[in-house]
């Protein structure tokens, strides 16, 4: 099989500001395999707080044992991922894995979700995601925007006092019907948590995610033994790294965000589905900032999720592909074998 690697820098409509940062523009990575009938196509997320960086990914993807790795039969798809090298990148790996995935539908003349037997009608609603705004006025107007096109709007908080994040969840609620959930990307401390969720539960929000710190396994244990039990769910996100991150979580969160770019790809984000339903918790698939391929994939699996969160390729002005959308809040899939994805003129 020939691989081929190219970058692809994703501009923002508009800075995304979260709790560690602000950006315009994401540098990303493609990868194409091709075994000489069809191509498939991956897509690596470079995240700045997960350590990946573009030379990381491409080392990983132009390395000369994973083009021995992956076999010639695109039909023995679990040979290749089996023989993956481990490398350092799982943005890279998750990129193979989906364009493995999607040479694999190809074959066989089928959409991914129709391969595993899943209703693409039974896709859980995206949320669509308003980033941090100093200025009250362009904060209710894009607010208003997105409450006329979504069903579910995700406020990004955590950017400093907790009371300020209150406030912003209050102006949402004034500004718009339309239902809400919160992330807080890991920026409160659990005393936060204990003081702001149960006010956001007053204010009709759904789920709040990653309160605290990626690693803070006390913040998570102090949130659960001090807030009452009529409170929002609790989705784990950056505490979710792949599928041996899910065990020490059960009984300390509620559900999980998983993401193909932290967890290696599909494969892995079917096993974490998995166990998470046997630890009993609530599955939110979501995305990072990507183009409609990653996204695309994500979204394949979104009959299986409680909660979806699969806008990154709508926070883009110069998506190279086309692929699944979001029609008033609810995931549509594409028909096409595969990913189902096709380049953009």
């Amino acid at each position: 099989m020939q691989i081929t690697v190219r970058p692809l820098a994703l501009t923002l409509e508009t800075p995304f500001k979260l709790s560690y940062g602000a950006t315009t523009v994401r540098e990303n990575v493609l990868v194409q395999i091709d075994d000489g009938t069809f191509t498939g196509v991956g897509e690596a997320a470079v995240v700045p707080y997960t350590g990946e960086t573009p030379a990381r990914v491409s080392a990983y993807l132009g390395d000369g044992a994973l083009a021995a790795a992956l076999g010639d039969n695109a039909l023995w798809l679990e040979d290749a991922l089996d023989r993956l090298p481990p490398g350092e990148s799982s943005a890279a790996r998750a990129a193979v894995d989906m364009a493995l995935h999607d040479l694999w539908g190809q074959h066989l003349g089928q959409p991914l979700y129709r391969l595993w037997g899943l209703n693409p009608a039974r896709s859980s609603r995206s949320s669509f995601t308003i980033a941090m705004d100093d200025d009250e006025a362009s904060y209710r107007a894009r607010l208003n925007v997105a409450a006329a096109q979504y069903g579910l709007i995700k406020l990004k908080l955590g950017g400093g006092d907790w009371r300020d994040d209150l406030e912003r969840v209050r102006i949402a609620r004034e500004t718009v019907d339309a239902p809400l959930c919160v992330d807080a990307n890991g920026g409160w401390s659990a005393g936060d948590g204990l003081a702001i969720v149960p006010r956001l539960a007053g204010l009709g929000v759904i789920f709040v995610e990653q309160p605290v710190a990626r690693d803070d396994v006390d913040g998570w244990r102090a949130l659960r033994a001090g807030l009452p039990d009529e409170r929002p769910p609790l989705i784990a996100d950056e505490s979710v790294q792949g599928v041996d991150s899910v065990p020490p979580l059960a009984g300390l969160v509620d559900g999980i965000n998983i993401k193909l770019a932290k967890c290696g790809g599909l494969r892995a984000a079917r096993r974490m589905i998995a166990l998470a339903r046997a630890y009993g918790m609530r599955v939110m698939l979501g995305c990072m900032v990507e183009s409609s391929v990653a996204v695309t994939a994500a979204a394949h699996l979104a009959p299986l999720a409680d909660f979806a969160d699969l806008d990154g390729n709508l926070l883009i002005t110069n998506d190279p592909y086309r692929g699944a959308q979001i029609v008033d809040g609810a995931v549509r899939l594409p028909d096409a074998p595969g990913l189902g994805v096709t380049p953009r003129d």
